[in-house]
Order: C-alpha cells, then sequence, then structure tokens
C-alpha cells in the first residue's frame, strides 16, 4: 500500500481553456481509484488480529479492499448493486475476494448479514468518520502541496461524502475563503442538507460512485457551500469530452464532476478550481463508452 498517493494535478485546458481549473488524477492510484487512500487509513485502524474484512460498495472501494487483503492475507467479502459495471465485478474478484451481487436498495444489509455470520470487521465506508479523516489527513495535504495553496474553489463529486468533507475541511483550515462546492446526480439527497433546495424528483441515476437516495453519515454539511445537480446525459457527455479532448479516460464521477464545473463557471469567473477525478472510465467501458 506504500504505493497509494503522490498521484497528479493536471490542468484542464483543453476543456476549459478560458479557465483554470486543475483536476489532481486518482484513478493513477494501484488500485484505480480515490478509494485506496480511505482503505489503507481503515485498515491501518482497524482490531489486531482481524482475519475477515466485508464491505458494502459500488465497486471500487471493494476492489481497493480487495487489493489491499490480497497483500495482507485476509479473506475478503464485498457486496455491490446488481446495477455495478461487470469491469468492477471482474476487478474485486480478480484481486481473490468473493463478490455478492445484490438489489441496489439491499447491498448494506447483506454486508450487515455477513459481518455477523463470519463475525467479521466491517469497514463501513458509510458511517465512520475514518472515511473523511482519510482524506484531511491524507488527500487534501497533499492536494494543497501540489498547487501551492493556489485554490479558490473546490468542486467534488458527493457519494459516501467522505472526500468531499476531509479535503473540504483541511483546505478551509488553510485559507478560510476557499469554498466546498459539491456536485451530485438529479434526485440525489445532499443538496437538501446544504441549500433550501429539495431534491428534484427520484434519484435514478447509472452514474455510479456519486448520489445517494439517503444522506450518508460520512458526509459533513457543515465544510460544503453549495450543492449542484446534474443529468445523466450531461455527466456522461463530459466523459467522453475528457477522453477525446483531453485524452483522460475518467469514470462516470469524473464526468459528473466535470459537468458541475461547466455549469458552475459563469459564476466562478477569475477563480481557481480544482477537483479529484475519482477512477477512470477503463472501469465502465460496457456501460458508458
Amino acid at each position: 500500500m506504500e504505493a497509494v498517493g503522490e498521484t497528479p494535478v493536471v490542468r484542464l485546458g483543453r476543456v476549459f481553456p478560458d479557465a483554470n481549473v486543475v483536476a489532481k488524477l486518482e484513478y493513477m492510484n494501484p488500485g484505480g481509484s480515490i478509494k485506496d487512500r480511505m482503505v489503507r487509513h481503515m485498515l491501518r485502524a482497524m482490531p489486531a488480529g482481524t482475519a475477515h474484512v466485508v464491505e458494502s460498495s459500488s465497486g471500487n472501494t471493494g476492489a481497493a479492499l480487495a487489493m489491499a487483503s490480497a497483500v495482507l492475507g485476509l479473506r475478503c467479502d464485498v457486496t455491490v448493486p446488481d446495477t455495478t459495471s461487470s469491469e468492477k465485478v471482474k476487478r474485486i474478484a480478480a484481486y481473490g475476494a468473493k463478490v455478492h451481487l445484490c438489489p441496489p436498495d439491499a447491498y448494506h444489509a447483506a454486508a450487515e448479514r455477513l459481518v455477523d455470520e463470519h463475525e467479521a470487521h466491517y469497514l463501513d465506508q458509510y458511517c465512520t468518520p475514518l472515511n473523511r479523516e482519510a482524506h484531511y489527513r491524507d488527500t487534501g495535504p497533499e492536494l494543497w502541496r501540489q498547487t501551492a495553496g493556489e485554490i479558490d474553489v473546490f468542486v467534488c463529486g458527493v457519494g459516501s461524502g467522505g472526500t468531499i468533507s476531509g479535503i473540504g475541511r483541511y483546505l478551509k483550515e488553510q485559507d478560510r475563503r476557499v469554498r466546498v462546492i459539491g456536485v451530485e446526480p438529479l434526485g440525489s439527497s445532499y443538496r437538501q442538507l446544504v441549500t433550501d433546495r429539495a431534491a428534484e424528483g427520484a434519484l435514478k441515476t447509472a452514474i455510479e460512485g456519486v448520489g445517494k437516495r439517503e444522506p450518508s453519515r460520512s458526509f459533513d454539511p457543515a465544510v460544503v457551500d453549495d450543492v449542484v445537480q446534474v443529468a445523466d446525459e450531461d455527466a456522461l457527455a463530459w466523459c467522453r469530452r475528457l477522453a477525446r479532448e483531453e485524452g483522460m479516460l475518467a469514470g462516470g464521477s469524473s464526468g459528473c464532476v466535470a459537468a458541475g464545473i461547466a455549469q458552475l463557471l459563469p459564476r466562478l469567473q477569475g477563480l481557481r478550481i480544482a477537483t479529484v477525478f475519482p477512477d477512470s472510465g477503463a472501469f465502465y467501458l460496457s456501460k458508458y463508452f
């Protein structure tokens, strides 16, 4: 796990030629996503003697945990929604973990049953404070150092809520003027926690890794200044633009946040904007491309 981190920060000068927008390419972590950082932090805090770990995941946390379990010799079970891309499912299994496909509203409960049945350790990314703590202690300081503190606005997709909460808190502690803005699919539940605008209809999204029907307890609304919502078709269009214009094969959550930045730009003119691209489009070739 020593290879996790120090991912590059690049300017998105082709898709945003008239703005100062940089993205941290978290898909260049060894497990292929930003979740490598969180899993590393959680495993360092797990009880001594743990032999069996379980997690509920939309895919990337499961893959990060499966990779780490292979290194550490742990038995690993991962529950995922049955809408998860086939590439993600095969990736988790390739590391030797057991994957359990579940209805989208049942994969958390399935993980809890496995924990009880096997007396395993549950990472529980959606509830533990270790999720946002990982990004407060690791990703946030790294981003601040790599940009020499030249950040006015941090824009981030919101899924489990740990990334935006941890990085956002760190950045605001360095400079209280930094604005933190979340991006989520239409119908997701986070915007109503931060603003007086309710979700627009029910959450029905094909974008994996962002958006929740019910807010995660890992999300800290006190850190976030605003949340914007993005239609799936816009998120996917931006995935393809990033690939064809920037040469970045990024995942759906990255397309979602790029679409959110495009929506926000009229009111962020002249400001320095930073974001993270959580995972690779290589994990969604059968689904988004």
